[in-house]
């Protein structure tokens, strides 16, 4: 579902690109755009005109470098153009649908979508589900079809509830659109052939205008029988070829209305059963409505006679706070469901929003300022071109703004919280002109390109001096710093390229204005768009915090013992005075003394009060200084608990780092104890199997040769053991050394185990063949057959 909200890429042609960026620039800057027809022909684009934005950049004599990169505009443009009914406001009769489509959320957490939006679903279902040779021929053909229906929807603006799963019941009929159509044009073509060989066009038109009169009115009729009547007798196959697009288009667009028809509510202003809505238009945390749309759905629920009517003319709709709102009406609103609309920009204009009355569009009278001044500022350069230090001579020029922003209607209606619109194409330059008679014109300078790594502070307080505008602002370099950190802020890049150049020096400008005209300053707080303005302090923003920080109590309670006595004083020698009599010379002299006391003590207490002003804004000062004290002594403290809390996982990670380094030491000395363990093991087995082996065939010989002996001495069997060998009766008995396995000849010396009573070489110094006897008795002193210990040598 999410793929038809969008609008496809390859819908929109570079015609209207350029009737884009012709809507979206300065006016003054249009007379630089290039011709079209000079640029490129006709054509669908894929990349949101970015390629075409390009060319029109390139050649526009550099008069269009505030909007960036071709990138960047073609983002902006995308942004501005993409509301809502835009066709309306664009006047694109080709391809009208080139919006994305917004499904909105109410307050009461339902989901809708308003009704035109439903023509644009349509139709991107369509071209994503109809396969069709001719690309560009279908779109025409569906934006015509589209476009002659959604008249229906004219009136006041009107939601649906979305259901999702009827769109994709839509979408699963109209991917069977195009077998169907296949069938019916293949049917009306065999009737049709008749006509084709008597060359009867007429009659081939009348039929296909029978099939769909929307679509084949005069113009579309004539121009397909321009490509029929010129082919001859011999080129019947492309006359069949044409005939057959023309039944395929009309049953493609009949299979698709017939699809509308079956949910025809959808479709037209119903207001009986469409449900109560009502746009609550979101600006950051301002919410508000337009009050003929609120009124509008309060008729709809009253069932009396009584009507609630606007004062609006039409051209200026009015706005209510929501908190007003849900104050003046109470439960009553609790029926009406409250769209959230969020207020879109781009970065140069406010993107349109659909009036309560149909074919009308207006944008917040916030942006009209600032589109306005942007104008005037970058587009006329009023204050490069009219150099005056003598503000006064404006004055008469910027009171006719006031009266275009009805600034001074507000005020006196009381409406300075009030949000409310204007209507987007009303044209500010013809009120700009009249005016700009009076004063000599001087020579202008452009503004210079920014260095290729950005642009400082200081560079734009050079470039404000270059473009002349020291002599009407000659305090504008001031504004220079604070308007640099706010665009730097905002960018958030590394460098400011010239695009934040223009932006730079606007905002000075702009700030100088504001100073210079209290009820700017009044409109744009009024309108919540002081924050707009790089750089710039609002005077009603720094009261409004003071109020909250100071309750207007206090004042009243300073030192009143004070003013009491003061005015008790006052009193007592104010009433003698003024009933003293003149002849008297002593009461004379006495009124004049107390005239001078009554003036010392009216002094004193203006310095009194004075006094109480200054300790009262010591106290504030200190109180905001407390404050600001206890927010970093909270923040110092805070960053000691985490750099405590640190220093304690360190240690936590030290401390295991060296228990884990004392278990590797402890388990490598446990594996070198091992390993000479298994070292001493090893060669233990060898020597024991190498014996062994020899047993085995000595033992093998001696129960061959020797099955005939009988008797054996009683020292001859003591000493047959394993490591003996008998040969015969009468042989010498021949015995090998346990350790060395090598012979014990006649005469070497021996030791006897005293346990198994084995025997070994006992000086192995002087054996030729028991060097590793000699290595045995040096490590070890047990027996290696039975591990009894062996007596010293």
């Amino acid at each position: 579902m999410a793929q038809f909200l969008k609008c496809p890429h390859h819908v929109f042609d570079s015609n209207k690109v350029y009737y884009h960026v012709y809507v979206y620039i300065l006016p003054e800057l249009r007379p630089f755009l290039p011709v079209f027809e000079s640029i490129e022909a006709k054509k669908l684009v894929e990349d949101d005109g970015e390629e075409m934005i390009q060319k029109i950049l390139d050649k526009s004599n550099n008069k269009l470098r505030m909007y960036g990169s071709a990138k960047e505009l073609a983002e902006n443009l995308k942004i501005f153009r993409n509301f809502s009914e835009s066709f309306r406001l664009f006047q694109s009769s080709t391809y009208p649908f080139n919006a994305s489509s917004v499904i909105y959320d109410s307050l009461k957490g339902n989901k809708y979508l308003c009704k035109p939006d439903i023509y644009t679903i349509i139709h991107n279902i369509a071209l994503h589900t109809i396969n069709h040779e001719d690309t560009v021929m279908l779109h025409l053909l569906l934006a015509k079809v589209l476009k002659s229906k959604i008249g229906r929807t004219d009136g006041p603006v009107e939601f649906v509830e979305f259901d999702e799963k009827m769109f994709d019941e839509i979408e699963k009929e109209m991917r069977e659109v195009e077998n169907k159509t296949h069938e019916q044009a293949t049917a009306q073509l065999e009737y049709l052939e008749k006509f084709v060989l008597n060359k009867n066009y007429a009659a081939i038109i009348s039929k296909v205008r029978e099939l769909n009169p929307t679509i084949w009115d005069d113009g579309m009729a004539n121009a397909f029988l321009e490509q029929l009547q010129p082919l001859s007798n011999t080129e019947i196959g492309k006359q069949k070829e044409y005939i057959f697009d023309m039944l395929i288009d009309s049953y493609i667009m009949n299979c698709i209305e017939q699809i509308m028809a079956k949910r025809a509510t959808l479709f037209m202003s119903t207001r009986k059963s469409c449900p109560i809505t009502v746009r609550l238009f979101e600006d950051g945390e301002e919410r508000y409505v337009m009050t003929e749309e609120l009124y509008h759905a309060l008729n709809r629920l009253s069932t009396g006679s009584v009507r609630l009517e606007t004062q609006s003319d039409g051209s200026v709709p009015n706005a209510m706070n929501f908190e007003d709102v849900k104050a003046e009406f109470g439960n009553i609103i609790q029926k009406i469901e409250f769209i959230r609309t969020p207020i879109l920009r781009s970065k140069h204009r406010a993107v349109p929003i659909r009036a309560h009355f149909p074919g009308q569009f207006v944008i917040p009278a916030v942006d009209h300022f600032f589109e306005f001044w942007r104008n005037l500022i970058l587009g006329l350069k009023l204050f490069q071109i009219y150099q005056c230090s003598d503000w006064e001579k404006f004055a008469p020029f910027f009171h006719n703004i006031e009266n275009v922003l009805y600034v001074e209607k507000l005020f006196r209606r009381h409406l300075q919280k009030e949000q409310y619109f204007l209507g987007s194409g009303f044209c500010f330059e013809i009120v700009v002109s009249d005016s700009l008679q009076l004063y000599e014109v001087s020579t202008i300078n452009e503004v210079r390109n920014a260095k290729k790594n950005g642009f400082t502070a200081q560079d734009l307080k050079n470039e404000l001096k270059y473009l002349g505008l020291t002599v009407t602002f000659p305090e504008i370099q001031d504004y220079a710093e604070a308007v640099y950190e706010g665009i730097y802020k905002a960018k958030k890049k590394r460098y400011l390229r010239t695009c934040d150049l223009f932006d730079a020096v606007e905002n000075c400008q702009l700030i100088c204005v504001l100073n210079r005209i209290p009820n700017y300053q009044k409109f744009l707080h009024s309108q919540k768009g002081c924050k707009r303005v790089f750089g710039y302090k609002c005077e009603h923003c720094e009261k409004e915090k003071d109020v909250q920080k100071t309750p207007d109590i206090q004042d009243s309670m300073k030192n009143p013992k004070i003013e009491s006595s003061n005015e008790s004083a006052s009193n007592q020698y104010s009433q003698p005075a003024l009933s003293a009599p003149k002849d008297c010379d002593k009461c004379s002299e006495s009124s004049k003394s107390l005239e001078e006391a009554e003036n010392e003590l009216k002094m004193s207490k203006d310095q009194l009060k004075e006094m109480q002003q200054k300790i009262t804004n010591t106290e504030k000062e200190l109180s905001y200084l407390k404050k600001e004290n206890e927010k970093i002594v909270q923040s110092e403290a805070k960053k000691t608990e985490e750099l405590a809390e640190l220093k304690e996982e360190l240690n936590n990670e030290k401390e295991t780092n060296q228990e884990k380094e004392e278990e590797i030491l402890k388990a490598s000395k446990e594996n070198e104890e091992l390993q000479k363990t298994i070292l001493k093991l090893t060669a233990e087995n060898e020597a024991n199997e190498r014996v062994i082996q020899k047993l085995l065939d000595r033992i093998t010989d001696l129960s061959a040769n020797n099955r005939k002996t009988s008797k054996i001495d009683e020292e001859t069997i003591e000493e047959s053991t394993p490591n003996a060998s008998v040969i015969s009766k009468n042989a010498p008995l021949i015995i090998d050394c346990l350790i060395c396995s090598s012979q014990i000849k006649a005469g070497q010396e021996v030791i006897r185990c005293p346990l198994c009573k084995r025997r070994f070489h006992s000086n192995v110094i002087f054996s030729l063949f028991s060097i590793c006897a000699f290595k045995w008795r040096k490590d070890h002193t047990q027996c290696p057959a039975c591990n009894g210990d062996l007596p010293g040598i």
